[in-house]
């Protein structure tokens, strides 16, 4: 039996420095002085009127659209479960079930811990409705997992704690882009730390749940002017829970359905625009939507698992962004997110030496439609092919994935515009992307 799981985390690491101004007041309380830049979602949607030393000056503010689509939801926490496409829903029989469908855990004996390394690299393309091009930079993102899952000999129920992260994105624009008004720099990191219990309710019926504490940090900024930068950091956390129930009616059948509640956070931190407007407080109200998965596995002979999941994404709840802070930097945005499925499909063979391989696919669904449309999240319906070999020996085990994905063109029409006050003045996001990501995940696992 495998015992594998992830831990999710997201380095905040500096991408460039750039000068802030004299007054610009640090969320974190570091000194002042040249600042690090960090990725950040923007998005323009307020004109206001700001007076220095008797003049008055008309300036489109920009506040960020901290919240994310598909493109940045992390589903995968597992090397093993990404190999097979992310299908793990019903099979649930490692410490990752923590995630993917708590009352699996009930399949462990003993205890085991895991440790996963995802490492993806994200690729956009941009060609404008005049034929300028422009890519974003590319660089490969580390993303760790942990597990830990213990099941007392003989008893009808287990425990389990992990830390992942959810939801997440790390993009930069060059400025010279045709949309620098409305994104350069956009990243959101979470993590999540979760407590659960599972219990063996009858033979092959298992139920699990407990509660999840979730993290998010968003640093986000993107040009007012060539020479000045929007820019508004912050951090909160909030309570929330996850559960859910597997079915194992038989040796070759087994059903799986997961549920993770939704949750709101408060970023706490500053917001301002430098060399024009200083630093003040400010919050940023995020909704994070809740996700359902169902999953179907079936054994059709020994070593052999093939398993279909389907993968709900709650973001029509994630209606708008509201900037609470002191005028006149104050804002609510609008969005309209659509709901959204991931379709997975995977397969895995055992061998009786000890080696698997598995491959799988994901179709993902896009989320943002052109008229809420920001670079900053190159969303866009995605095709996923996995592929993974695994060897276990003893109480140790490895596995090994390969993930590409890429996006059919997307021509983007009737985005929002940076009205009068930004310069460059009209930019939009309107024009064709490609996009494409690779990622490689490995997991090391013990038992004892």
């Amino acid at each position: 039996m495998r015992r594998f799981a992830p831990f999710e985390f997201c380095e905040r690491k500096p991408l460039a420095t750039k000068a802030s101004p004299a007054n610009y007041i640090p969320a974190s309380g570091t000194s002042r002085g040249p600042q690090p830049v960090y990725s950040t979602f923007l998005t323009p949607e307020d004109f206001i009127i700001v007076r220095r030393s008797h003049l008055s000056l008309p300036l489109f503010l920009v506040v960020p659209s901290l919240l994310s689509a598909s493109a940045v939801r992390i589903g995968f926490k597992d090397a093993a479960a990404t190999a097979r496409g992310n299908a793990f829903t019903a099979t649930a029989d490692s410490p990752a079930a923590i995630y993917y469908n708590p009352a699996g855990l009930t399949q462990i004996e003993g205890q085991a811990v895991s440790a996963t390394g995802y490492f993806i690299q994200l690729e956009s393309d941009y060609t404008s409705p005049l034929g300028a091009t422009t890519s974003m930079k590319r660089e490969f993102k580390p993303v760790p997992q942990l597990y830990y899952a213990w099941s007392p000999e003989g008893g009808p129920w287990a425990f389990g704690l992990g830390m992942y992260a959810p939801f997440g994105l790390s993009t930069e624009w060059p400025g010279t882009s045709d949309f620098a008004t409305l994104a350069t720099k956009s990243e959101l990191t979470t993590l999540d730390v979760a407590a659960v219990l599972a219990w063996e309710i009858a033979p092959g019926l298992s139920l699990g749940a407990g509660p999840v504490f979730h993290r998010a940090d968003g640093d986000l900024r993107r040009d007012f002017t060539p020479v000045n930068e929007y820019y508004f950091e912050g951090d909160g956390e909030a309570p929330g829970f996850s559960a859910g129930i597997r079915w194992q009616p038989s040796e070759r059948h087994a059903f799986g359905l997961s549920y993770q509640h939704h949750y709101n956070i408060t970023l706490k931190g500053t917001t301002g625009i430098s060399g024009i407007l200083p630093s003040q407080r400010a919050n940023a109200d995020l909704q994070f939507p809740e996700v359902i998965i169902a999953g179907y596995s079936f054994r059709p002979a020994p070593g052999w698992n093939l398993e279909v999941n389907v993968d709900w994404t709650n973001w029509d709840r994630v209606n708008q962004l509201e900037i609470d802070t002191a005028p006149p930097l104050a804002s609510t945005l609008p969005f309209n997110w659509t709901s959204s499925f991931y379709y997975n499909l995977g397969v895995t063979r055992e061998f009786t030496n000890g080696f698997s391989v598995s491959a799988g696919y994901t179709f993902a669904e896009n989320s943002i439609p052109d008229s809420t449309y920001n670079p900053a999240i190159p969303d866009a319906d995605r095709h996923i092919f996995s592929l993974g070999l695994g060897y276990k020996y003893q109480r140790l085990a490895f596995h090994l994935n390969y993930q590409y994905a890429y996006s059919e063109d997307r021509t983007v029409q009737g985005s929002p515009t940076a009205p009068l006050g930004s310069f460059p003045a009209g930019q939009s996001g309107d024009g064709t992307y490609r996009n494409r990501y690779q990622a490689l995940s490995t997991s090391f696992s013990y038992e004892f």
